[in-house]
């Protein structure tokens, strides 16, 4: 009888002994939280974009924020946003520094085939930092005579996001979907560009 109650006070002991384990054991692996978007991937979605409009192309009046229209005023701040390019065709996003002689070359090759851009849209982005040089680019390179060129200031960190910081121009490609089809960095030739433009 004391070696049966031997055995049962032995077993009630290594019972407790587990249910106490849960202190010692291995910590359980912690969830995976979610990877955060390589914007620079091809395929990748393209991340919000939210650009000041130069003068001349706010002229066109896109999304408008508040105070921006006062009584029949001129427009301050316009600003081109995701929800204002629609998703009929690719879009062109070229990043560039507005005192670069290779951003100009290319600015004058878009322009120079401009004609060739029906549906996709092109939008030129500057970082904040280059606003007050915007006037000389546009004006030496007529921009402000072509309705299909937005020239503005990055508002959105998008150049932080999703430039390669290798070359200027940085043009990036993005599908009727809005996901990246390609990455240009430099001057490109426009038969390079043609295949995407629609």
């Amino acid at each position: 009888m004391l070696r049966q109650l031997f055995v049962i006070v032995c077993l009630a002991g290594t019972t407790t002994a587990l249910a106490q384990q849960p202190k010692n054991s291995p910590a359980k692996p912690k969830e995976k939280q979610a990877a955060e978007i390589d914007y620079k991937e091809t395929g990748a979605s393209m991340p919000p974009i939210k650009v000041l409009l130069y003068e001349d192309s706010a002229k066109k009046s896109l999304t408008k924020e508040k105070g921006n229209t006062k009584g029949g005023k001129k427009a301050d701040n316009v600003y081109l946003t995701s929800e204002d390019l629609d998703n009929v065709a690719n879009l062109f996003v070229m990043m560039f520094n507005p005192t670069c002689s290779h951003c100009e070359d290319e600015a004058a090759v878009l322009r120079n085939n401009i004609f060739l851009f029906k549906k996709t849209k092109l939008v030129l982005m500057a970082n904040p930092g280059m606003k007050q040089y915007l006037p000389d680019f546009v004006n030496r390179q007529h921009l402000d005579e072509y309705p299909s060129f937005n020239i503005g200031i990055d508002s959105s960190d998008f150049i932080n996001k999703t430039y390669l910081f290798q070359m200027l121009p940085q043009i990036n490609i993005y599908d009727h979907d809005r996901k990246l089809l390609k990455i240009y960095n430099g001057e490109v030739a426009i038969d390079s560009l043609k295949k995407y433009i629609e």
